[in-house]
């Protein structure tokens, strides 16, 4: 059972490299394919360095672009995706994968902790709501990039047509639309936030907007299809 660690970074160099050391010493992942998508800093060069594949985009196309060329490059049977920036909590991956193998799940979160330079929550709250009228679950991180799922549901998930910061949104809707089984899962992941400077004004603001586009888009197409 081979395992393909995808993690897609945007001008991430400052935790990048313990991310990725974190992965390699924990000797968990079989693969591991860093997308450096348009990066600024040192992301590219860190990922030549330390990852099995390395792909970089000239521009910035976003995180569902880039994680979708990650997915499309790897191999292995199982298909992780995790945040650049969870630092040495990366090594605790590997939880995301026994729902998996136990077959009890075709799509797994894991939870995420901020280092307290999170928002009010107002996307996630509008995303688990939206998800819960529609479908009866509740999620309680519905916008953690941590997540796991078979080769099998890769055609599924390749389709998808999400932007930027609406990837997790619109997996999570794609996987219940076609009936598949969601799983959380508790993971002492820990990620720092973007704080509410310039950067995380302009952060918060492009994940609002991508992901109310999509969930008019997508969102009532769930409740149609069941």
């Amino acid at each position: 059972m081979s395992i393909s660690v995808i993690i897609p970074a945007f001008n991430e160099e400052k935790h990048l490299c313990t991310t990725l050391k974190a992965i390699r010493k924990s000797g968990w992942a079989d693969e591991v394919i860093g997308i450096n998508d348009g990066s600024r800093d040192g992301t590219g060069r860190m990922m030549e360095k330390y990852c099995d594949v390395a792909i970089s985009f000239i521009k910035n196309h976003g995180k569902a672009t880039a994680a979708k060329s990650g997915w499309l490059a790897s191999k292995g049977e199982y298909i992780v995706t995790l945040d650049a920036d969870l630092k040495e909590s990366a090594k605790y991956g590997i939880q995301l994968l026994t729902p998996l193998y136990r077959n009890k799940a075709d799509l797994v979160i894991g939870t995420v902790k901020g280092e307290g330079k999170n928002g009010f929550g107002l996307v996630k709250r509008r995303v688990q709501h939206v998800i819960k009228q529609q479908s009866g679950l509740l999620l309680q991180t519905p916008l953690s990039g941590q997540r796991a799922f078979h080769r099998k549901h890769l055609k599924s998930f390749q389709l998808l047509e999400a932007k930027g910061f609406a990837l997790e949104t619109m997996m999570t809707l794609k996987a219940l639309q076609q009936g598949l089984y969601i799983e959380e899962v508790k993971v002492p992941f820990v990620h720092e936030g973007k704080g509410w400077g310039l950067q995380g004004l302009y952060h918060r603001g492009k994940q609002w907007l991508e992901v109310e586009q999509c969930l008019w888009k997508y969102g009532k197409s769930l409740s149609s299809s069941r």
